[in-house]
């Protein structure tokens, strides 16, 4: 343990805390710097170039940030916040912290729908929005239905298109192994549901593993639940010549949830890899 600054001076605080989180994380500058940053609300260069000193209740609060990151919180949970696609998403334990192999579907979904007219899209186990306010801010002309089963996680998202300023995505609350539609009206279908087997949970990290919605990362069973079910049911919610644009796994996973469609008749399915050429995104087209 290093001795707590006993001013306010920002390098100083910026020094403490990076050397405290060095006792748990590689990353202990970085992460150093944007848990100050956000304390500050600034940039990471403007942190730099702040010329007052934290207040005794800014030490007090950031001192209580550190030891909640020691003690393994996710910093975006902490400081309430993260980016995704360039924009800022507000988080807390209700929601998924996005992740950045998320934006390689967002990429995928503008690719294949941007051209349409005015794409009706469905975005199913929102979570925080980041999926579905993406999409909407970069298909202006699309309409967005980002749909959720627990309504703590909808108060995220809608917050969030109101701090995005996107007006063409509505939240509804919905148990998609439950709900379809009464005729299938989207032209693509986004889904980033929990495909992590329930047996290979206790391989997460601490901070994943304690911190994140459990059912958001598995569906306690072999991690396939929502690839089977959507399966059988894509139809009654994509229109043909739509598209489903899905998140798998690693591994095994990717070909797995890829047989789930080929095992019930889809015959247009592409894995796509990450820029780590991983194969993360699952495309279907609906015929």
């Amino acid at each position: 343990m290093t001795s707590t600054p006993q001013n306010g001076q920002i390098n100083h605080w910026l020094n403490w805390s990076a050397a405290e989180l060095a006792l748990t994380l590689e990353e202990n500058n970085k992460e150093a710097e944007w848990l100050l940053s956000s304390l500050l609300n600034c940039s990471k260069s403007e942190l730099y170039l702040q010329e007052g000193e934290l207040s005794l209740l800014q030490c007090t609060q950031f001192q209580n940030w550190i030891n909640k990151r020691l003690a393994g919180e996710p910093a975006q949970y902490i400081a309430g916040w993260t980016e995704f696609y360039g924009r800022r998403f507000n988080v807390n334990p209700a929601v998924l912290i996005p992740r950045p192999e998320t934006e390689r579907l967002v990429d995928v979904a503008i690719h294949t729908l941007q051209e349409l007219a005015q794409p009706q899209i469905v975005d199913i186990g929102t979570g925080s929005g980041c999926i579905a306010i993406s999409i909407a801010d970069e298909i202006p002309a699309a309409k967005v239905l980002g749909l959720d089963i627990f309504p703590n996680a909808l108060s995220v998202a809608e917050e969030n298109a109101a701090i995005n300023n996107i007006s063409n995505v509505e939240f509804l609350q919905s148990d998609f192994l439950q709900f379809f539609p009464p005729e299938p009206i989207y032209d693509g279908l986004l889904m980033n549901p929990p495909y992590i087997p329930n047996n290979e949970m206790d391989t997460l990290t601490k901070e994943v593993f304690d911190f994140e919605p459990a059912l958001a990362l598995t569906d306690e069973k072999d991690g396939l639940t929502f690839y089977k079910h959507l399966s059988a049911t894509a139809k009654k919610w994509v229109k043909p010549g739509g598209w489903l644009i899905l998140e798998v796994g690693l591994g095994g996973h990717p070909q797995k949830a890829a047989d789930c469609f080929l095992s019930s008749d889809f015959t247009n399915i592409e894995l796509i890899p990450d820029f780590n050429t991983n194969d993360r995104i699952l495309k279907i087209q609906i015929v």
